[in-house]
């Protein structure tokens, strides 16, 4: 290993259960460099404070997780416009001149889809839930090309501000029968809801058997709407890959260097 110690590390709450650090050190080993990464719980209210103790002591930046996202907007001096019209920021980087924030979320779904071997122009997409890493996901499927992106949330009169930014996102109520008629047309179906154990996001029978299901709930095992739709012989992954290639995004732009895919997948054992 060479150079400086790189210091990241991913900011959350719960964060219960995270495998972020575990990418970051496998992403600084690939390319033969010292860092270590830690994994520090965060409320919303706690983030201003969190973020001015890491760039104090060296870190050079932090993935964030929910409920963080949109909260970050506030404190960086620079955003990308992709995490600007997301309203979501994942990636915070403590550069000299200021602050920096980006959305990996999004570009890392393209990629996943991508090594699914799956083109996301040809996905009729549904997304079940409608915060900012929502948003990230469909910002990019939009921008990719995608034939439809059909969000459902509970509220979809108390989000559609937010959703002005994402051109051609339709918001449909949950449960609703649009919601339903949108499934039965899906390719591609993800939860980007909470939703994960015990509760199935969306009933199988309502989907598309072609349809790719992706929870991006992820944990120490797949989670039961997985399982369920892997027992009916349904293509089907938990959030685990798109953390993968989210990480990847993000090493990226703190390193300034490609970052292979590989050393990151084994690392977590990604695909599962």
């Amino acid at each position: 290993m060479t150079g400086p110690l790189v210091r990241l590390a991913v900011l959350g709450d719960p964060l219960a259960f995270t495998r972020s650090p575990d990418l970051h050190r496998a992403g600084l080993a690939a390319l033969g460099l010292a860092g270590e990464s830690i994994a520090r719980r965060t409320p919303a209210t706690e983030l201003t404070t969190r973020l001015a103790d890491l760039a104090g002591q060296g870190f050079l930046g932090a993935n964030l997780t929910h409920p963080l996202k949109e909260a970050a907007l506030a404190q960086v001096a620079r955003v990308s416009e992709a995490a600007r019209l997301a309203r979501s920021v994942n990636t915070v980087g403590f550069a000299a001149d200021g602050w920096w924030g980006e959305t990996t979320d999004g570009p890392g779904l393209v990629d996943l889809l991508r090594s699914l071997g799956r083109d996301p122009a040809r996905e009729c997409a549904v997304l079940l839930g409608a915060g900012g890493a929502a948003r990230s996901l469909a910002l990019a499927l939009a921008s990719a090309g995608a034939s439809a992106v059909t969000v459902s949330a509970r509220r979809p009169e108390a989000i559609r501000d937010a959703w002005r930014g994402i051109p051609g996102a339709r918001l449909v109520g949950w449960r609703s029968a649009d919601e339903a008629d949108a499934l039965r047309d899906a390719t591609l179906v993800i939860n980007a809801t909470p939703l994960g154990v015990g509760d199935d996001p969306a009933p199988l029978a309502g989907i598309a058997r072609r349809a790719l299901i992706l929870d991006l709930v992820y944990g120490a095992e797949v989670t039961p709407w997985v399982r369920h739709a892997r027992a009916e012989g349904r293509e089907a992954y938990d959030g685990l890959g798109l953390l993968v290639f989210q990480a990847r995004r993000s090493l990226a732009l703190w390193l300034g260097r490609a970052v292979p895919v590989d050393p990151l997948a084994r690392a977590v054992g990604w695909p599962r």
